[in-house]
């Protein structure tokens, strides 16, 4: 299985003979890709469809992510068919309403998210001694609040937990970066500088991601545990991906240490811009296919945790593990 990226403005998509067609005017052949090896679609620029191609794309279980490259994070997607064991959604149901089980799931949730970021800081400081000031003061602010998770009694405890765990990751995090790259930290809508752009691309296709992954179990994307349901929101999905943020921001790390991502592939305005920083053409290029390549593994893990998370609920509430698949 595999995604497909399209960004070439004006591309005609069409669906015939179980196959994904990709028409480009003045190019010649057409490219096309059978719809039971696709799995994720991702169109970033202007195209052509009909409803149809929309309708055949669902029966085939093939999400599509449609995204605005000069608004990142306001991404639309459409999904495949939902997981037929409506039981699994019975259980989330019944655990969302538990708030004993809830603070439970959330405790976990941010336990091991707080454990990667600062597995993460600890194998930085191996990388860039350097920074061992800013990186060891990160760790040990990360582990003080790993060590209040047990004791909290409330979401709100929990998101304050997290919160100051995160100001000092990033506070660590960005020095992990080129100065020239001018990230002085997290921010967003839009984004300021070349490592907000990715990390604010990498995080609405992890999104999709995760949305598909609690499809493919049986879940409902939009009724989360630790993310309370919020309008137009897939929150258990963003429970998901919380997870598997520090994997994704060591992944980008890489892509700018290693001079994969290049300040080149960036066009850069003043800061008052709407739109201050964009990924150019051939910066998409390089950052699709590499992202192609790091989401092999992170969608197995996530439909692995996803699993995990649907086993642990037949234990809480039913005593028993089958019927998991």
């Amino acid at each position: 299985m595999q995604t497909l990226f399209i960004d070439r403005k004006d591309a005609l998509l069409e669906v015939d003979r179980g196959r994904l067609q990709v028409r480009i005017k003045g190019v010649r052949p057409n490219f096309s890709v059978p719809l039971g090896l696709l799995e994720m679609l991702v169109v970033g620029a202007s195209v052509q469809f009909s409803s149809t191609l929309l309708t055949r794309l669902t029966q085939a279980g093939v999400t599509t992510v449609f995204i605005n490259p000069r608004k990142v994070e306001g991404c639309t997607m459409t999904h495949g068919m939902m997981h037929n064991n409506a039981e699994r959604r019975y259980l989330q149901y019944r655990a969302i309403d538990d708030a004993d089980l809830r603070l439970s799931y959330s405790r976990q949730l941010v336990r091991d998210k707080l454990r990667a970021q600062r597995g993460f800081l600890k194998q930085a400081l191996g990388k860039r001694p350097e920074c061992r000031y800013s990186l060891n003061c990160g760790i040990a602010r990360i582990g003080g609040m790993i060590e209040r998770i047990d004791a909290t009694h409330s979401a709100d405890s929990l998101l304050g937990i997290e919160g100051a765990a995160g100001a000092a990751y990033f506070e660590a995090y960005r020095t992990l970066f080129a100065p020239a790259l001018g990230f002085h930290g997290r921010n967003r809508r839009p984004p300021r500088d070349p490592v907000n752009v990715i990390l604010s691309l990498s995080f609405t296709l992890l999104h999709a991601e995760a949305v598909r992954a609690l499809f493919s179990i049986g879940f409902d994307p939009m009724l989360g545990v630790y993310h309370r349901p919020c309008f137009g929101r897939e929150s258990l999905a963003c429970d998901l991906v919380e997870l598997f943020r520090p994997l994704a921001e060591r992944w980008i790390w890489a892509l700018f240490a290693d001079d994969i991502l290049r300040p080149e592939y960036f066009t850069m305005e003043n800061t008052q811009s709407d739109l201050p920083c964009m990924l150019g053409k051939r910066g998409r290029e390089v950052y699709y296919a590499h992202y192609q390549d790091a989401a092999r593994g992170w969608r197995r893990l996530m439909r692995r945790v996803a699993r995990n998370w649907l086993a642990r609920l037949y234990e809480d509430l039913k005593g028993e593990s089958h019927g998991i698949g």
